[in-house]
């Protein structure tokens, strides 16, 4: 089948990671979402500026916990993770990150594509927004427009795709491990950049610029007619065919809905997490919320306050949260 233009719904599971420690290990349980603190791009007020922000995703290699929110209400984040990657020591399974929104531009590779075959067949500028059910409504972290060009590969033939070493470790290498392999294999995604498209559509991440005394966001409600959003839609992907002006149209409902409704910027590029070698800690960049005297009882993190210096234990165990 030739490609087609497509508005997709992809739901992926919506908890909190929940970590027991400063550090979170690599996932090796369900995906949950993470609340991420990165350096970067964002458009804000129209223009483009460069700095720390904060967004909602996935990262399931590790994370240092640099704030904790005990007080938040249900929705909002409880936990600030700063991304880096390491390989574990026991080569064994672990989850792979899809979507990858970290680089210079985002990728798309196996998310839901196993089950359905029109995911594997998206055009150039199809609109996909990964998200998840809660609350009744159906909530964003990632806006992805398909850029130019697609790969097919399989768990066995990730290495010819030439990507750089950290995206292999942190996508393939995992996706090769699982016990179970889809029959028609896979198609990776690349997004299209603010760059390319700089009056959109584009890929973007609603995200907050760093500031002192900030506690994150929830993530924004996405509401659409339903012929493109089922908002109860927990678990197959909704891919629907679109005219390309009514992607255009559609894109924009999202980004009125993402920055005036919500009140948040789009992040258009994210800085590569580091990797870690044995020990070695990765210094916060800045500090993300004011200091606090009052401490509270999560593994030595005070609450409010940002982390200065704390070394990795690698394998200090975490519990997974909810499916």
């Amino acid at each position: 089948m030739p490609d087609r233009l497509m508005f997709v719904q992809i739901p992926h599971p919506g908890a909190e990671h929940r970590p027991k420690g400063a550090v979170m290990p690599w996932n090796r349980h369900n995906h949950a979402r993470k609340f991420l603190k990165i350096g970067g791009q964002y458009c804000a007020d129209g223009k483009i500026q460069s700095g720390s922000f904060t967004f909602w995703g996935e990262w399931e290699p590790q994370s240092r916990i640099v704030a904790h929110f005990p007080d938040n209400e249900p929705g909002w984040p409880h936990y600030l993770h700063e991304p880096y990657w390491q390989l574990p020591a026991d080569g064994g399974w672990r989850q792979n990150t899809d979507p990858l929104v970290f680089g210079d531009h985002f990728l798309y590779s196996n998310c839901r594509q196993g089950q359905n075959r029109k995911l594997r067949e998206l055009a150039s500028g199809s609109l996909v927004l990964f998200g998840s059910k809660l609350a009744g409504e159906f909530v964003v972290d990632t806006v992805f427009v398909v850029g130019d060009g697609g790969n097919e590969s399989s768990a066995g033939s990730s290495g010819d795709l030439h990507c750089a070493d950290w995206v292999q470790h942190v996508v393939f290498d995992p996706l090769s491990l699982a016990g179970t392999q889809p029959v028609h294999g896979y198609r990776l995604y690349r997004g299209r950049t603010r760059e390319e498209a700089p009056d959109g559509p584009f890929s973007f991440v609603p995200c907050e610029p760093c500031r002192p005394g900030a506690v994150g966001f929830a993530r924004p409600a996405i509401r659409l007619e339903r012929r493109w959003i089922e908002p109860n839609l927990a678990m197959a992907a909704k891919a629907t065919p679109a005219t390309r002006q009514e992607l255009g149209e559609l894109w924009d409902q999202i980004v009125h809905q993402v920055v005036d409704q919500a009140g948040l910027a789009l992040g258009v590029r994210l800085d590569t997490p580091a990797r870690a070698g044995g020990d070695t800690s990765i210094p916060v960049n800045q500090p993300y919320c004011q200091p606090e005297d009052d401490a509270s009882s999560f593994a030595g993190v005070t609450r409010g306050r940002c982390l200065e210096g704390v070394p990795f234990p690698i394998d200090e165990p975490c519990a997974p949260g909810p499916a």
